[in-house]
């Protein structure tokens, strides 16, 4: 038994290893991994947070690990077949830890929104009458949650902001830019995204500079990151979604863990059906 769990724990770093140096070697790598590019797989095999991210957050780059390899390397467990369907099905997968932190990060790419952790909201019509009150309404209740769920929340604030962080065109000009200032959204209610209930909303309301303030929250109140994501989002109602974009191995004491999105304390995870 000891002998089996060193081969999978060799394995792990060979798969590790595979994905983080990728072509920096000719030297042979062991198992190669192909992680399941959306542009080039049928939407019907994409993750439940694969279609939340592009198509209700309207963020690319991300990448599915594909369900017959999660299963392969144990990264799943208790999913006798694909799961299927938009009722949250990828809550009952449970991932593997180091394994699928490292199968996720990305790797040689510029910087983009799905490298940065990531809020949004959508307000229902019926809590606001125009798209500033949602705004302010959005901004209230996410003070309020993190209020609840943190012991010394930070006095930095988030700002509305109509593209998610580290979006190019998410400054009006470089003056926004140096004072932080993103475009604000506008407009009326729209269609609500797919995980609300079906009606009209304003949105998307995306929090900028919800990455740092994140993690000085999680400085302040000497907690886990991707604990403190979970405990938030348990705080939020339904029409916000967190994006938590994961955090590689990065020496000791850091605990790596995958990306995966969040409504409402439910935790939807980037394993392809």
């Amino acid at each position: 038994m000891l002998e089996l769990k060193n081969m999978h724990r060799l394995l792990c770093t060979a798969l590790a290893t595979a994905l983080l140096v990728g072509c920096a070697s000719k030297e042979p790598q062991g198992p190669q991994i192909t992680l399941q590019d959306p542009e080039q797989t049928p939407r019907e095999k994409w993750s439940d947070a694969m279609k939340i991210l592009r198509d209700d957050l309207g963020i690319k780059g991300q990448k599915d690990v594909p369900l017959e390899t999660a299963r392969q390397y144990g990264l799943i467990a208790g999913v006798p077949k694909p799961a299927r369907g938009n009722g949250g099905s990828m809550g009952d997968l449970a991932f593997g830890g180091v394994g699928a932190a490292l199968f996720l990060i990305p790797t040689g790419q510029v910087m983009g929104p799905f490298q940065h952790d990531q809020a949004t909201a959508w307000v229902p019509v019926g809590k606001a009458g125009n798209m500033a009150e949602a705004i302010q309404i959005a901004m209230d209740v996410w003070n309020r949650a993190r209020a609840r769920a943190f012991t010394d929340p930070t006095t930095l604030y988030v700002k509305p902001s109509v593209l998610p962080d580290n979006s190019p065109d998410q400054y009006a000009g470089l003056k926004e830019a140096f004072f932080k200032r993103p475009t604000p959204p506008s407009g009326g209610p729209v269609d609500g995204p797919s995980f609300t209930p079906k009606g009209k909303y304003y949105g998307p309301i995306f929090l900028s500079g919800f990455h740092t303030q994140l993690t000085v929250d999680v400085s302040e109140s000497d907690i886990e990151r991707n604990k403190a994501v979970k405990l938030l989002s348990a705080q939020l109602p339904d029409w916000f979604v967190i994006y938590n974009s994961g955090q590689p191995k990065a020496g000791k004491g850091i605990t790596p863990f995958p990306p995966s999105i969040l409504v409402a304390g439910k935790e939807y995870d980037f394993v392809g059906k």
